[in-house]
């Protein structure tokens, strides 16, 4: 099946107009629609709807390009998202000629996403904005108001001084037709028979799942892919696509975060026995560089640190093709003893969770 990282790009990259502006005016554009949205927002339908001092509002539709094949949403969803209200907020506080990279997020899961989430909204506060440092915070909600997860961020600040005046040049936004990603039916892809995800044991899944090059919807749109799990490890790479650009010359943070996540999650799959699963709770990632767009797939590396009964604990190296240190990951996930069963029976991530939780063991 074909990636969709395998197309053309489409969306603003490197426009220059957005910095000729204070943060609070540049972000009102995107807003208006004055200003083209950078590949990432094409991609996944993210998108800006409000903004004010200090303050950034975005919501992303959850579409099935989002899911595994399983049709569960990772909680590295979540990380995906909160990247770009974070920075936002803090931008909206800057004068013109500022530029902010991602430094370090946080983020704590509360629900899952399910079936009848039609989108997550993020309201984004400034914490803290400073000479050279920003802190921020967001609040995920669904489309009821319910909060989904939680999360921080710290940025750091540098200047890249664009003349008021000058005009610039527009960007290249690429092609219109077909529909842009998250608008379109995702292919249907193949990743187990449902019925029998109870009897199969997951390392065993996840190894088929590499030799017959079985897909999940979200490997399709970000051409990420599983090469190689053992108990406890997975390893996987990602295209530095433009597609993955949030407007600058480098991979979106939150992109690399949702990666991170999936791999350390893939790990922890490969040291369940057959019927568990697992629910992240929350991760923390920290950035030691840009990963530059188009300059080959980024080497996730993840291994559990610790095996508990209820809670498994992991981290996840992000390296370049050259082995340079992108970033270092850390998360826990509860694992679920019979959760593929309720899964395999069409119960909700959030029915299962809860089940999990309640202290009662799970029956047949």
């Amino acid at each position: 099946m074909t990636n969709i990282t395998d197309e053309v790009h489409r969306g603003a990259i490197c426009d220059l107009r957005a910095l000729q502006q204070p943060g609070l005016q540049t972000f009102k554009r995107y807003i208006r629609g004055s200003l083209p949205g950078p590949p990432f927002w094409r991609l996944t339908g993210m998108l800006p709807t409000e903004a004010g001092l200090g303050k950034a509002t975005y919501s992303m539709p959850i579409t099935p390009w989002l899911a595994d094949g399983t049709g569960i949403y990772w909680g590295g969803i979540y990380s995906m998202f909160a990247d770009a209200p974070l920075a936002s907020a803090i931008w909206t506080t800057l004068p013109a000629g500022k530029v902010l990279s991602t430094s370090e997020l946080n983020m704590c899961f509360i629900r899952p996403i399910t079936s009848s989430t039609q989108n997550i909204v993020g309201q984004a506060t400034t914490v803290h904005s400073g000479s050279q440092v920003g802190l921020s915070s967001i609040q995920i909600n669904d489309q009821d108001g319910r909060t989904l997860a939680y999360g921080s961020t710290r940025c750091l600040i540098a200047d890249f001084p664009v003349s008021p005046d000058q005009e610039l040049p527009l960007p290249d936004l690429g092609p219109t037709d077909p529909p842009d990603p998250y608008l379109r039916t995702p292919p249907k892809t193949f990743f187990c028979d449902m019925k029998e995800l109870p009897d199969l044991v997951p390392i065993e899944l996840q190894r088929v799942t590499i030799s017959e090059g079985r897909m999940h919807p979200i490997w399709l749109l970000t051409g990420y892919r599983a090469v190689e799990v053992e108990n406890g490890r997975c390893i996987s790479t990602m295209p530095s696509s433009p597609w993955f650009s949030n407007g600058t010359l480098s991979i979106y943070g939150g992109l690399i975060a949702w990666a991170a996540d999936f791999t350390m999650g893939g790990a922890v799959y490969s040291t369940l026995p057959a019927g568990s699963i697992f629910a992240t709770l929350d991760m923390h990632i920290r950035f030691a560089r840009p990963a530059k767009l188009n300059s080959g797939d980024l080497i996730l590396e993840a291994q559990v640190l610790h095996r508990g009964r209820q809670l498994r604990v992991a981290s996840c190296n992000v390296d370049t093709p050259s082995g340079k240190r992108v970033a270092i990951a850390t998360g826990s996930a509860l694992v679920i003893p019979g959760g593929a069963h309720m899964l395999s029976e069409g119960k909700e991530p959030d029915e299962i969770i809860a089940t999990a939780t309640s202290g009662k063991p799970w029956t047949l």
